[in-house]
Protein backbone atom coordinates (compact mmCIF):
# COMPACT_ATOMS: atom_id res chain seq x y z
CA UNK A 1 0.00 0.00 0.00
CA UNK A 2 1.64 3.29 -0.92
CA UNK A 3 1.69 5.79 1.83
CA UNK A 4 3.30 8.23 0.33
CA UNK A 5 4.40 10.05 -2.33
CA UNK A 6 6.69 12.97 -2.37
CA UNK A 7 9.48 14.54 -2.11
CA UNK A 8 10.56 14.02 2.21
CA UNK A 9 14.28 14.53 3.01
CA UNK A 10 15.79 11.36 3.73
CA UNK A 11 19.48 10.56 5.52
CA UNK A 12 20.94 7.89 3.10
CA UNK A 13 24.09 5.83 3.76
CA UNK A 14 25.69 4.17 1.03
CA UNK A 15 28.44 1.37 0.95
CA UNK A 16 31.16 1.17 -1.02
CA UNK A 17 29.54 0.19 -3.97
CA UNK A 18 27.03 3.07 -3.64
CA UNK A 19 23.99 1.12 -2.41
CA UNK A 20 21.92 2.22 -0.01
CA UNK A 21 22.46 0.45 3.26
CA UNK A 22 21.13 2.33 6.13
CA UNK A 23 18.50 5.68 5.87
CA UNK A 24 16.14 8.17 8.32
CA UNK A 25 13.23 8.39 7.38
CA UNK A 26 11.20 11.24 9.54
CA UNK A 27 13.37 10.65 12.79
CA UNK A 28 13.06 6.64 12.71
CA UNK A 29 16.43 4.74 11.70
CA UNK A 30 15.79 2.19 9.50
CA UNK A 31 18.33 -0.62 8.09
CA UNK A 32 18.17 -1.77 4.22
CA UNK A 33 17.45 -5.53 4.41
CA UNK A 34 17.24 -6.53 0.73
CA UNK A 35 19.60 -5.51 -2.81
CA UNK A 36 18.27 -2.28 -3.97
CA UNK A 37 17.08 -2.03 -6.93
CA UNK A 38 17.81 1.05 -9.13
CA UNK A 39 14.79 3.04 -10.02
CA UNK A 40 14.37 3.95 -13.82
CA UNK A 41 16.33 7.26 -15.20
CA UNK A 42 13.76 7.99 -17.76
CA UNK A 43 10.89 9.89 -16.37
CA UNK A 44 6.94 8.19 -17.11
CA UNK A 45 4.98 10.79 -19.29
CA UNK A 46 1.22 11.35 -18.53
CA UNK A 47 -0.48 9.07 -21.97
CA UNK A 48 -2.01 12.99 -22.89
CA UNK A 49 1.46 14.60 -23.64
CA UNK A 50 2.29 13.24 -27.20
CA UNK A 51 5.64 14.54 -27.35
CA UNK A 52 7.27 14.49 -24.69
CA UNK A 53 10.93 15.69 -24.18
CA UNK A 54 13.56 13.21 -25.38
CA UNK A 55 16.53 14.07 -23.42
CA UNK A 56 15.09 14.49 -19.88
CA UNK A 57 17.05 11.94 -17.36
CA UNK A 58 16.28 10.97 -13.89
CA UNK A 59 18.87 11.31 -11.26
CA UNK A 60 20.54 8.31 -9.12
CA UNK A 61 17.57 6.64 -7.44
CA UNK A 62 16.95 3.22 -5.90
CA UNK A 63 14.06 0.94 -4.21
CA UNK A 64 14.89 -0.27 -1.38
CA UNK A 65 13.35 -2.13 1.83
CA UNK A 66 14.14 -0.62 5.36
CA UNK A 67 13.25 -2.27 8.75
CA UNK A 68 13.84 -0.03 12.06
CA UNK A 69 14.35 -0.84 15.38
CA UNK A 70 10.63 -1.69 16.14
CA UNK A 71 10.89 -3.85 13.23
CA UNK A 72 8.53 -1.90 10.96
CA UNK A 73 9.03 -2.65 7.18
CA UNK A 74 8.76 -0.35 4.59
CA UNK A 75 9.73 0.08 0.69
CA UNK A 76 11.50 3.17 -0.09
CA UNK A 77 11.92 5.07 -3.44
CA UNK A 78 15.15 6.95 -3.05
CA UNK A 79 15.92 9.57 -5.59
CA UNK A 80 19.21 11.92 -5.41
CA UNK A 81 18.50 15.34 -6.02
CA UNK A 82 20.32 18.55 -6.28
CA UNK A 83 19.54 19.43 -2.45
CA UNK A 84 20.28 15.78 -0.81
CA UNK A 85 18.38 12.18 -0.97
CA UNK A 86 14.30 12.36 -0.84
CA UNK A 87 12.03 9.41 -0.87
CA UNK A 88 9.73 9.70 -3.60
CA UNK A 89 7.61 7.16 -2.35
CA UNK A 90 7.05 5.03 0.74
CA UNK A 91 5.28 1.34 0.75
CA UNK A 92 3.85 -0.32 3.85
Amino acid sequence: MLLARDAEPVAVWLDASDLPTRLVYKGTRYRVIDTPTPLPREPEWPSGISHPPADVVLSLGWRATGRSENDDLLVFDLRLNPTGWVAERIFE
